[in-house]
C-alpha cells in the first residue's frame, strides 16, 4: 500500500421418529440455542457491529467530503481529509497509521535514527524498516506517533508496514529472531491500551491468525488487480495468488468471527469493464471491495449494485 509518512509530530508524551411434535420441536429450539451460542451473536441475529457495505482509502489533502461520506467506513492519512464531517455522517474514520517503517521525510525519522532503530531501506518508499522488537519503538508509537495520529478525532487505526520487519526475520531469521512474535504483541498492546478504538490491519499474513481475535477490519491489498506505480500498467493477480489470499483471509475469520474482511484493488479509474470484475469477485467471498489506484489521492465513487 501506498505510504503515509507525514503525520504530525507534537512530542507529546502520553464473530423415526418416535419423537411427538413437541419433543421434536423442543430439541431443534435447543440446538438451535446451542448453534447461536457456538458462533456468537453475529451469526445467531446477524447482527455484526463491524459491518460495512462500502469503504474508501483515500490519503489526499483535499476536502473530498462530499463524496466521501457516500461511504461507511474511510481510511485517511494524518493531516488530510478532516474527519469530523465525516463521522457526522455516521462515517466510520481511520487514520492511517505505520507500525514497521519511518520515512525519510517522517516528524519521527531523526529520533528513530538515533535511537538506532532503523534496520533496513526501503528504497522504493525512501523509507526505513524499524526494528518492531525494540521497547523504543513502542515507546515512540504509544507516546507520541500514536497519539498524534488520533488528534484530529478518529475512530480508530488503520496498520500498515507490518510486512516489512516480519519480511526481514523471514530472510535472516537469526538476525531477526522474535521479529512476528513482536509484532503480535504489539496488536496486543495497542488493543490492550485502546479498547474502544476500531482497528483494522493491512495484510501481515504470517501473523493475522494470531492477531486476528484483536482487531475488526483485515485488508487484503492486490485480491484481483494490481498497478504498476511507474508505468501505470494493470496486471491481474494469479490464481495461486488469488487462493492464498482468501485461504489467510479464511483462517483469520476462524479466529475472529466478527473479523471483516476489506479488499484493495488498484485499476484506473475509466477501466469500468475490470472494476466491475473486481467487485463481483471480492463480493462472492464475501468480502467489502473498493477500487483506486496506487497513489490513494483520489476518491473512486463508481461502485457496481451488488
Amino acid at each position: 500500500m501506498h505510504r503515509i509518512f507525514k503525520q504530525r509530530c507534537s512530542g507529546s508524551s502520553d464473530r423415526n421418529g418416535s419423537f411427538n411434535g413437541c419433543c421434536f420441536c423442543t430439541v431443534v429450539f435447543a440446538v438451535a440455542l446451542i448453534s447461536f451460542s457456538l458462533f456468537g451473536s453475529t451469526f445467531a441475529f446477524g447482527k455484526n457491529k463491524n459491518k460495512v457495505s462500502t469503504w474508501c482509502c483515500y490519503y489526499g489533502q483535499q476536502d473530498k467530503a462530499e463524496d466521501l461520506i457516500r461511504f461507511d467506513l474511510a481510511v485517511l492519512a494524518v493531516d488530510g481529509q478532516n474527519p469530523a464531517p465525516l463521522r457526522k455522517h455516521g462515517v466510520k474514520c481511520l487514520v492511517y497509521v505505520s507500525l514497521g517503517e519511518v520515512h525519510a521525510d517522517s516528524p519521527y525519522y531523526a529520533q528513530a535514527e538515533k535511537l538506532g532503530l532503523l534496520v533496513r531501506y526501503n528504497e522504493n518508499w525512501d523509507s526505513w524498516v524499524v526494528d518492531i522488537r525494540r521497547s523504543e519503538w513502542k515507546k515512540m508509537l504509544f507516546e507520541q506517533i500514536i497519539p498524534d495520529a488520533l488528534k484530529a478525532g478518529y475512530d480508530g487505526l488503520f496498520f500498515d508496514t507490518l510486512d516489512s520487519p516480519i519480511d526481514m526475520q523471514r530472510h535472516d531469521p537469526d538476525t531477526y529472531k522474535g521479529t512476528e512474535r513482536s509484532s503480535v504483541e504489539l496488536i496486543k498492546d495497542i488493543r490492550k491500551h485502546y479498547p474502544k478504538l476500531i482497528l483494522c490491519q493491512n495484510r501481515g499474513f504470517e501473523i493475522i491468525q494470531r492477531t486476528a481475535p484483536y482487531v475488526d477490519y483485515l485488508l487484503i491489498e492486490g485480491l484481483s488487480s494490481s498497478m504498476d506505480i511507474a508505468t501505470g500498467t494493470r496486471s491481474d493477480v494469479s490464481a495461486m495468488d488469488r487462493e492464498f489470499l482468501i485461504t489467510k483471509a479464511d483462517s483469520a475469520i476462524k479466529s475472529n468471527r466478527n473479523l471483516v474482511v476489506l479488499s484493495l484493488d488498484y485499476v484506473p479509474f475509466n477501466d469500468s469493464r475490470t472494476i466491475d470484475s473486481v467487485y463481483e469477485f471480492s463480493r462472492k467471498q464475501g468480502f467489502v471491495p473498493y477500487v483506486s489506484t496506487p497513489e490513494l489521492h483520489q476518491v473512486n465513487t463508481y461502485a457496481p449494485t451488488p
